[in-house]
């Protein structure tokens, strides 16, 4: 089961990026490209705190996720190169499937996405986050993950 996939972002994230940059017509592969990241923010943060803490699937890209896990690639390349931009259900090990259905599938993962990414600088789909963001937003996923366990 899809649990998010950038697709879905894409068209808002388009019409922010063409807002911004003021772009009329085609686009290029380097804005596209851009749009992607853009569209796909969220969920490779999401991903990149999955994969730094050893909860992704059996069938994930060992050395990709190893760049993640050193900083060499971000969630949302990862999630675009490994996952073709899509969040399944079986690219995060299966006994952390409850966390995600309660933090990811409900308000708590975008509120704090909100929270530590976003402001009227930054609106969704403006954003492509770096490490403060995550550094902020990680520190309530783990909060969050920690709770869920007890």
């Amino acid at each position: 089961m899809a649990i998010d996939r950038a697709d879905w972002h894409w068209e808002s994230a388009e019409e922010l990026y063409r807002k911004n940059c003021n772009i009329t017509g085609d686009l290029t592969d380097e804005q596209e490209e851009s749009i992607w990241l853009f569209a796909g923010n969220h969920i490779g943060l999401f991903l990149r705190w999955i994969i730094e803490h050893g909860f992704e699937g059996e069938d994930a890209d060992e050395e990709d996720c190893g760049k993640v896990r050193n900083g060499q690639m971000s969630g949302t390349e990862y999630l675009l190169k490994n996952c073709d931009g899509k969040l399944w259900d079986e690219d995060i090990r299966e006994d952390i499937l409850p966390f995600v259905e309660f933090y990811y599938n409900g308000d708590n993962y975008f509120n704090d996405y909100g929270s530590c990414c976003i402001d009227d600088d930054k609106p969704c789909y403006g954003v492509i986050s770096g490490e403060e963001d995550y550094q902020r937003l990680r520190e309530k996923k783990n909060i969050a993950y920690e709770q869920f366990s007890k």
